[in-house]
C-alpha cells in the first residue's frame, strides 16, 4: 500500500438514494461548492438498488411523487408509478443538479472502518476492484449507505451447480440471455417476480412459476400524466405539493394495519375482502386458492399490482403457477415430488439477505469492538433511532436497523434520517467537537424499547425478511413515520456524549456575547426612552415607579452589557 493516506472529513459508503440524499444535503446546507466530502461504491455508478435490479417490468410500488426527495420535486413523472428507466432519469437529474459527480468513487470496496481514537478519526481500508490495489482513506465522519437490499437471498435446492442453462437473480438480470422460445422458470413471487413475470411471458416458450407462500396481491391504479398534468406540475408545484401531502396522509392512516387493536383489526379485514374479492374477480379460477394468503394482512409486505398486469398474465396458455416445492435442480428440468419441468432459464425472484445488514462491511469502534459483535450482544441487529451505535463516534446508518416501513415511502425514513444526522454532527462539522456519539444506556433503552413494541405489531405473527427466525426486528420502524420525523427534527439531546475542543467554548462565548448585545442595546432604548420622561400620563404614581425600575436596570445592565462585548 504505498499509496499516500487521503482525508476527506466526511466519507459515505454506498451510493444509492441514502447516498445520494446525505451528499445533497450536505451540499443544501454548507453550498454547492462544499467539497470536504467523498462517496465510495462498489457497482459501477450510482444509484445502489436501483442500478442493480434493471430486470423487465422494474418499476416503483410506491407513487413517484412520494418516492423522491422533497426538497427535489420532479414534475415531469409520466406515471403514478414510473418505470425503473424513469427513476433512473430522475436520479442522474438530482445527481447533475448538485454537482456530485466529482465527490465519488466508483468499482470500490470497503473492506474495513476503524476507529482511531488517539486521532479522532475513522481510517477506511478500501480495495479497487479492477486493480486489486487496496488503500486508506481518512475521515472525521462516516456514513454508511450500503442500506438493507444488497446481496441477493438464493435458495437451498440441490443441484443447482448443475443446471446447464443461465440461472441468475432478478437482482442481476442477465440481459444478453434471449428468453424467445425458451422454457423459463421463475422461482418466487413477491414484488419483483410479480413485475417480471408480465414482461417476460410473451417471449418464452413456457413460463412455470414456483410460489412457496402466497402474498397480498391488492390493485393499484397507475394512471398517466398528460401533457397538461405535466404543465400543472412544473408552473403550479403546489398541485405536486398537495398531491405528495395526499398521498402521504393516505399511506400514514394505514400504518394502524400494523397495530393489534380494534382499529388495526378493522382496517385488516377491510383490506383483507379487497385483497379476496380482486383475486377472484381476475386471476384464473384455478389458481385463486394459491393465491390468496392465509396469514394477516401487513404481516409480510403487500403487492400492489399495477393496472392489474400481473393478474392478468396469469392467463397466459403458456403460463402455470406451481405451489409445490422444488425438490431438485437437473441440468435441463426441475423437479418437485410429483413433476418434472422443463427449464432452459431459471430466474431467481427471492429477494435479499435482509437480516445480514451491512454486508461484508467491517466496521471497529473506539473500544475494540467489532459492529458484528455489538450487535451479537445485544440480541441482533439494531440501533439508535436507526442510525446510531455506542461506542462507534462520528458514524451513521442511512436506511440503517428499522428503517424499513410497510405502509410509506422510504425516502421519508431517508430524508429524516439524514437531516436527524447532521444535526447531531454539527459541532463535529464546525470544529467544535472531535466526536458524538449516543450513549450506552440510551441505545439500550430504546433499542428495548422497539423489541418490546414489534412484538405487539402484527409483523411478529408470521415469518417474512421483517424479522429473523428468533422473532428479532432488525427491519421495520415499529412506529408510525410522524413519529419517527418527531424524533428526527426534536434530538433528545441529554442522549448524546459529546467531546468538546476549545473552539466550542470560544464560539459559545461569542453566542453569550451576541445574544447579550441583542439584549443590552434593547435595554438601552428603553432606558432612552426612561430617561425621556414618557410626556404621556407620568404624573401617574405606577408610571413613575415603573419609569424609576427602567432606569435603574437598563443603567446595571447597559454597563454589564458594555464589559461583556469587550470581553
Amino acid at each position: 500500500m504505498s499509496t499516500p493516506t487521503k482525508y476527506t472529513p466526511v466519507l459515505c459508503i454506498g451510493l444509492g438514494l441514502s447516498g445520494l440524499c446525505v451528499a445533497m444535503q450536505l451540499k443544501r446546507k454548507y453550498g454547492l461548492d462544499f467539497a470536504d466530502m467523498h462517496f465510495y461504491d462498489r457497482n459501477d455508478t450510482y444509484s445502489g438498488t436501483w442500478w442493480l435490479n434493471q430486470y423487465p417490468g422494474a418499476a416503483c410500488d410506491i407513487p413517484a411523487i412520494f418516492y423522491s426527495f422533497s426538497f427535489a420535486p420532479n414534475p415531469s413523472w409520466t406515471t403514478l408509478l414510473p418505470a425503473h428507466s424513469e427513476i433512473r432519469q430522475y436520479i442522474d437529474g438530482v445527481v447533475d443538479k448538485y454537482q456530485l459527480v466529482p465527490h465519488m468513487t466508483f468499482r470500490t470496496e470497503c473492506e474495513s472502518a476503524i476507529w482511531d481514537d488517539e486521532r479522532q478519526r475513522w481510517c477506511l481500508l478500501l480495495r479497487d476492484l479492477d486493480t486489486g490495489k487496496t488503500y486508506l482513506h481518512e475521515c472525521k465522519v462516516l456514513f454508511s449507505a450500503v442500506g438493507m437490499l444488497i446481496d441477493p437471498k438464493h435458495p437451498n435446492i440441490h443441484g443447482m451447480d448443475a443446471f446447464e442453462g443461465p440461472l441468475f437473480h432478478t437482482a442481476r438480470w442477465r440481459h444478453d440471455v434471449d428468453l424467445e422460445g425458451k422454457n423459463t422458470i421463475v422461482i418466487g413471487n413477491g414484488c419483483s417476480g410479480s413485475q417480471v413475470v408480465p414482461k417476460i411471458v410473451s417471449q418464452t416458450k413456457t413460463l412455470t412459476q414456483f410460489i412457496h407462500t402466497p402474498h397480498w396481491l391488492l390493485p393499484y391504479p397507475n394512471p398517466v400524466f398528460g401533457p397538461n398534468t405535466r404543465w400543472a406540475f412544473r408552473h403550479v408545484p403546489l398541485i405536486g405539493r398537495l398531491m405528495r401531502f395526499a398521498i402521504f396522509a393516505y399511506g400514514e392512516a394505514q400504518w394502524q394495519l400494523f397495530v393489534e387493536n380494534t382499529v388495526g383489526a378493522m382496517f385488516r379485514r377491510a383490506l383483507e375482502k379487497q385483497g379476496r374479492d380482486y383475486v377472484r374477480r381476475v386471476a384464473p379460477e384455478k389458481y385463486q386458492d394459491m393465491l390468496i394468503p392465509e396469514w394477516a394482512m401487513a404481516c409480510k409486505r403487500r403487492i400492489f399490482d399495477a393496472n392489474e398486469l400481473y393478474l392478468r398474465a396469469l392467463h397466459a396458455p403458456n403460463l402455470e403457477l406451481v405451489q409445490d416445492d422444488i425438490v431438485e435442480v437437473l441440468p435441463r428440468a426441475v423437479r418437485t415430488a410429483t413433476k418434472t419441468y422443463p427449464a432452459d432459464v431459471i430466474v431467481l425472484a427471492t429477494g435479499f439477505e435482509t437480516q445480514k445488514l451491512m454486508g461484508a462491511l467491517r466496521i471497529r469502534g473506539r473500544h475494540g469492538e467489532w459492529l458484528h459483535e455489538h450487535w451479537k450482544k445485544a440480541g441482533g441487529p439494531s440501533a439508535y433511532n436507526a442510525t446510531a451505535v455506542h461506542g462507534f463516534p462520528n458514524f451513521f446508518m442511512l436506511y440503517g436497523p428499522n428503517s424499513n416501513t410497510g405502509h410509506t415511502s422510504v425516502l421519508m425514513t431517508t430524508e429524516n434520517t439524514v437531516n436527524y444526522a447532521l444535526s447531531i454532527i454539527a459541532p463535529v462539522l464546525n470544529g467544535e467537537a472531535s466526536r458524538v456519539e449516543v450513549k450506552a444506556g440510551a441505545e439500550r433503552a430504546y433499542v428495548a424499547r422497539v423489541q418490546a413494541v414489534s412484538r405487539t405489531r402484527i409483523i411478529s405473527k408470521c415469518s417474512s425478511w421483517y424479522v429473523s427466525e428468533d422473532g428479532w426486528n432488525s427491519a421495520v420502524y415499529p412506529w408510525s413515520q410522524v413519529h419517527f420525523w418527531w424524533r428526527s427534527v426534536f434530538p433528545v439531546w441529554r442522549d448524546w456524549d459529546y467531546k468538546y475542543t476549545s473552539r466550542h467554548h470560544s464560539v459559545t462565548r461569542l453566542r453569550i456575547r451576541r445574544r447579550l448585545g441583542v439584549l443590552w442595546a434593547a435595554l438601552t432604548v428603553l432606558g432612552l426612552i426612561g430617561a425621556a420622561g414618557v410626556s404621556w400620563r407620568s404624573d401617574t404614581p405606577w408610571v413613575r415607579v415603573a419609569l424609576a425600575h427602567v432606569r435603574r436596570w437598563t443603567g446595571v445592565l447597559g454597563v454589564w452589557g458594555s464589559n461583556v462585548l469587550q470581553v
